[in-house]
């Protein structure tokens, strides 16, 4: 009996240790690199889930326009935002299939792609998309962003 007890108040130590490092862990935007209308955001500790990657995005929008100027939309209002972890930082090009950024010197101006979102407008329309993981949502007319579609 006493083995049980110590067993399950070990395991709800660390159910809720690891519950408690995951909500700690905050997103913190390490760079912006623009080109054109496109803007990729990397972020250092990015969201778990695609649902906290949209409520990321739906917290720091603002905080987006006014420090980094995205989204940039062009005369049509087409933009793109892709945002990238940033686990390992920069790193230099190597055989490996990395993301680069031509705005800034190398060496080491690449990242591992491990992409977290992708935020977008197409041509003459209004609705914002956001793409995370296996799932995708639009933003209607009161901003509201509406579960669109899940891929198989």
């Amino acid at each position: 009996m006493k083995q049980r007890t110590a067993c399950a108040g070990i395991l709800i130590f660390i159910a809720l240790s690891l519950t408690i490092g995951i909500n700690l862990r905050t997103p913190e935007i390490k760079a912006v690199h623009l080109e054109g209308h496109a803007a990729r955001i990397l972020l250092k500790n990015p969201p778990f889930t695609a649902r906290g990657a949209l409520a990321w995005w739906q917290e720091n929008q603002t905080h987006l326009k006014s420090h980094y100027g995205i989204p940039q939309e062009d005369s049509d209002g087409v933009f793109y935002i892709s945002v990238w972890d940033f686990a390992d930082g920069y790193k230099e090009e190597g055989r490996k299939d990395r993301l680069c950024f031509e705005d800034m010197p190398g060496p080491r101006n690449c990242i591992d792609k491990n992409g977290v979102m992708t935020i977008s407008r197409a041509r003459n329309t209004k609705k914002i998309y956001v793409k995370a993981g296996d799932s995708t949502w639009v933003q209607d007319a009161t901003g509201e962003f509406i579960r669109v579609a899940d891929d198989e």
